[in-house]
């Protein structure tokens, strides 16, 4: 009878995997593109990551990238990030790939910087800037000196408390990232507007119903806004529309002439009318760099989720702070059959899995805490006479 294993076991088994990607070799090629971003937690460590793929399999069917599309390049755990450190580490990726075709990576200042040192000594690499986040500084330079839009965010806030323990719960807005708060901005605006053509028009089933003094009490506010909600559902509607068209096509020579009749039906004031305006200087910058016939990525959006399905990880497994579950990216990266998978168990250790920990993490913060309030160091004093005699 086969024994099934425990909860640790296949933990280590995701370390294993991850440590066999990052250490395993790769295909040396002229026209790699390399996807970069830092994960930040509890504690002073980021985690520099890159993922990557070669550009000639993507051009054959360009479609938005998948995790089994990209394979784990680098990670590396670093207390301090600056753009020579972000270079060095750029530098240890050649040695896997060769010089990449390009680099795609968010507008963060060490990112930023370490792509171009790096681009100085590299000069045929493209860097190209990752679409949402693009799109999200255009959002933040029309909204964020906009009175009537930081009053609607604090309404929306005093709604959210005000719904959430009623039978009004199904309307509560979502919230806003207070670090990247424009680039989920999209979800308030269609919230407004769908709850605005709730108000108007009530469903009457019952599962819905909401008693007037609660629906109007907590969301009537919604009505001051009508107007502003259409012009900034015009601002989303472009964001998403350029978001959408560069990670299905890319960055590519007729990108600008395909897009600009679709963002052209969506600007209808004359803010939008400034963003789209925006949008095509922006795209025609970036698709300059593509040689003919070729398409870049532009779009981190699969890096975003892979990180993210990795702190979900992280949370069931750990109190905060960065651990060897970081490792476990490259266990969601990339395709693998049973074969593959058994090979990598052999390859890696779990010896060789606390080393690169070691020496790559030094002491957690689950192991700080452990040491911080151990037990044996806190020795409950004898209770006064005063106190006893109770």
């Amino acid at each position: 009878m086969t024994e099934t294993p425990c909860a640790n076991a296949g933990r280590t088994w995701l370390f294993r995997l991850g440590l066999d990607e990052l250490t395993c070799p790769q295909e040396q090629a002229d026209d790699w593109v390399w996807l970069v971003d830092h994960t930040v937690q509890l504690g002073s460590h980021k985690g520099m990551i890159v993922v990557g793929l070669r550009l000639g399999a993507w051009q054959e069917e360009p479609r938005p990238l998948e995790h089994a599309d990209v394979r784990l390049l680098h990670l590396e755990p670093m207390e301090h990030s600056d753009g020579s450190r972000v270079q060095r580490e750029l530098e240890k990726v050649v040695a896997r790939t060769g010089v990449p075709r390009a680099i795609v990576s968010d507008g963060g200042s060490d990112l930023k910087r370490g792509v171009s040192l790096f681009r100085q000594e590299h000069s045929t690499v493209t860097h190209s800037y990752d679409i949402k986040h693009k799109m999200a500084c255009l959002l933040k330079k029309e909204l964020e000196d906009d009175p009537d839009w930081e009053d609607f965010v604090s309404r929306a806030n005093v709604a959210r408390r005000g719904l959430t323990l009623t039978a009004g719960a199904f309307l509560v807005p979502p919230s806003l990232s207070a670090k990247a708060r424009y680039m989920n901005a999209d979800r308030l605006v269609a919230w407004g507007v769908k709850v605005l053509r709730y108000l108007d028009h009530p469903p009457q089933s019952p599962g819905l119903a909401v008693k007037e003094r609660l629906r109007e009490g907590r969301l009537g506010w919604l009505r001051e806004y009508r107007l502003q909600l259409a012009e900034w559902a015009s601002l989303m509607a472009l964001a998403q529309t350029a978001e959408r068209y560069v990670r299905h096509h890319g960055l590519h020579s007729g990108a600008v002439a395909e897009l600009a009749p679709r963002l052209q039906t969506l600007a209808v004031c004359p803010r939008s009318r400034r963003m789209r305006d925006a949008i095509v200087e922006f795209l025609a910058e970036q698709s300059a760099a593509a040689r003919p016939g070729e398409r870049l990525i532009g779009s981190t959006e699969v890096l975003e989720s892979i990180i993210g399905k990795y702190k979900r990880l992280q949370s069931m497994h750990s109190g905060g702070g960065m651990t060897g579950m970081i490792l476990s990216i490259g266990a969601l990266v990339g395709q693998r059959s049973g074969d593959r998978i058994a090979e990598g168990l052999k390859r890696v250790t779990n010896r060789q899995v606390g080393q690169w920990c070691r020496e790559r993490l030094g002491i957690t913060l689950q192991a700080q805490r452990k040491l911080a309030f151990a037990a044996e160091q806190f020795q409950h004093p004898k209770p006064s006479a005063s106190l006893a005699a109770f």
